[in-house]
């Protein structure tokens, strides 16, 4: 899976928040024990982070927000970076209407119109930053999610108040599992 949008609107955060949840499943010992020797790929513009969940491998590249014309992984990589993505998770700040709007943006640049057509793909948009003065209304937000729009789930998150958490990874799982035909 991936995670865009815009920079600043708590991607990495979130990243952090499930890596905590899932880490604290499955491991023991001391989450921030296996936080301090997990080893991170990272570069300026792409984070990767795995993990295992609910019988699942999850590996999310964490796309920078910060994008420059012709260095961002997506104009560098897009073929290695995209075609092999599952699940695509969108963000935005409720708190940022640009965020909101600037999805379009992002939805272009995987070319999401034929991207959609495959039945083999999953899209989740993100509120995030729940905590903070609402600038984007929900009825402005249902209009891009459902069947037959831009994405199939939407959750509201604050990862530093950990509100929303646990429901944004179930629907990365079930999504995963339906992906992978392993819906019960």
């Amino acid at each position: 899976m991936t995670i865009m949008g815009d920079g600043a609107v708590g991607k990495t955060t979130l990243v952090q928040a499930l890596l905590r949840k899932t880490t604290n499943h499955n491991h023991n010992g001391s989450i921030n024990n296996v936080l301090e020797n997990k080893k991170i790929s990272r570069t300026p513009f792409l984070e990767i982070e795995s993990w295992n969940y609910k019988d699942l491998l999850f590996q999310c590249y964490d796309l920078a927000g910060q994008r420059i014309p012709g260095m961002h992984p997506l104009d560098i990589l897009r073929n290695q970076v995209l075609n092999y993505i599952d699940i695509f998770i969108f963000v935005f700040a409720l708190d940022r209407y640009k965020s909101f709007e600037n999805l379009n943006n992002w939805l272009r640049l995987i070319n999401q119109e034929n991207r959609k057509k495959a039945e083999n793909t999953g899209f989740l948009l993100v509120g995030n930053k729940i905590d903070l003065e609402r600038n984007v209304s929900g009825a402005l937000i249902q209009t891009i999610v459902g069947e037959d729009r831009y994405f199939q789930d939407y959750v509201e998150t604050s990862p530093i108040y950990g509100i929303g958490i646990n429901v944004m990874l179930q629907k990365i799982v079930n999504m995963g599992k339906k992906l992978l035909n392993l819906c019960d």
